[in-house]
């Protein structure tokens, strides 16, 4: 039996915290929501700068198959309702593909949502998007994308102190 995606988005929002606060050497602390109606998963809280910035998380183990093939490709899909897309508000889309023993991430893409209209395809009710994983990629995702849980708590307090000079 297999996790259902509800449980990978659980186990996937605890490995990123986790990672996060760690790598921000605990200046970032991570605070969840109760009723994620809103469609924000977690707030990130700056502890030097007092900022937050609140994320939708979007978690995968696997990447999409390839053409007239069972194999794995680079590319992964991730999906945002619209109805939980307010471009008008200071809030990024964390996505994030895990190994697929859900023990670590191979890639994050951190992207603020009001960027999701101008990255993302159009599909009715959702935005899509599909990076790839490839290190040496250069799809129009690569600016967004994460190596490492450092690099990616490095943006994260980038965007908190620049809220505070803003």
């Amino acid at each position: 039996m297999s996790l259902s995606s509800t449980q990978v988005g659980v186990i996937g929002e605890n490995l990123l915290v986790n990672a996060v606060m760690k790598a921000s050497d605990e200046r970032i602390s991570p605070f969840t929501s109760i009723a994620d109606d809103d469609g924000l998963d977690v707030l990130f809280f700056d502890k030097e700068t007092g900022n937050s910035l609140a994320i939708q998380l979007k978690c995968r183990t696997v990447t999409t198959r390839k053409r007239s093939s069972d194999d794995r490709g680079n590319v992964t899909y991730f999906q945002v309702r619209k109805a939980a897309f307010n471009g008008a508000r200071r809030a990024y889309l964390l996505a994030a593909l895990f190994n697929t023993e859900l023990t670590e991430f191979v890639a994050t893409w951190f992207i603020r949502m009001e960027q999701l209209r101008h990255v993302g395809r159009d599909a009715s009710a959702k935005w899509v998007i599909q990076p790839s994983k490839a290190q040496a990629s250069a799809d129009r995702y690569t600016p967004y994308r994460c190596s490492t849980s450092l690099e990616l708590a490095q943006r994260i307090v980038e965007v908190c102190e620049a809220k505070t000079q803003s």
